[in-house]
């Protein structure tokens, strides 16, 4: 079989990511594409492509922890370990990438589910959380106020508000903290980043209940 390595660049914050060195997947000469080739095409970015392989090894084990069991179910894991659920996680998307493509497979609605990057919001969602809508002044507000008293742990600067809390104008600020929780809350989630915390921290209900 002829394996031929294809160099992927994509979107991370301009960072050159490529399958050749750790990922696995592997584009082969065949009739059909393969599971990998397919979700590329339609626009999914896979795990695999995270530029760095203790990065997909940390993503694979929040995947896995953020529906275990509907997971566990899907991959046949029976041990206990999240950190073992997340490399068997890996590996079962390893072997399915690698499978040609059939819109009848079995699995692809679980490759879509938990072998590809997903947004912060799916995130929140997979936890029971989510970014407040417009319509919930007061826990805007109750959220904003407690950013206050936690300056160390989130900077005015971390979602792009300028000055001081010394001065600080509330309703110009939520404006600007609201169009940066709408904005970030559609980009990827990336385990090793801390984009995630960040929005839990300022743009959802429980942000009012995190302390330093």
């Amino acid at each position: 079989m002829n394996l031929i390595y294809k160099a992927v660049t994509l979107g991370f914050g301009g960072a050159a990511v490529t399958t050749s060195t750790y990922a696995g997947i592997y584009y082969v000469n065949r009739e059909r594409p393969s599971v990998a080739e397919y979700l590329k095409s339609s626009g999914y970015k896979l795990i695999f492509f995270i530029e760095n392989s203790d990065n997909v090894k940390l993503q694979f084990l929040e995947e896995f922890k953020s529906d275990r069991e509907n997971i566990k179910l899907l991959i046949g894991f029976t041990g206990s370990s999240d950190e073992n659920g997340g490399k068997a996680l890996e590996k079962w998307c390893s072997s399915k990438l690698n499978e040609e493509y059939s819109e009848h497979l079995g699995d692809l609605s679980g490759v879509k589910k938990y072998c590809v990057l997903r947004t912060i919001e799916s995130q929140l969602s997979r936890n029971k959380k989510g970014v407040l809508s417009e319509g919930d002044a007061s826990k805007w507000d109750q959220t904003y106020e407690q950013r206050k008293k936690t300056t160390t742990l989130s900077p005015r600067s971390q979602v792009g508000l300028n000055g001081d809390w010394t001065t600080p104008n509330k309703n110009t600020d939520l404006q600007t903290i609201k169009h940066w929780c709408k904005t970030q809350s559609q980009s990827y989630f990336l385990a090793h980043e801390k984009i995630y915390t960040n929005v839990y921290n300022w743009c959802t209900e429980d942000g009012s209940k995190v302390t330093q």
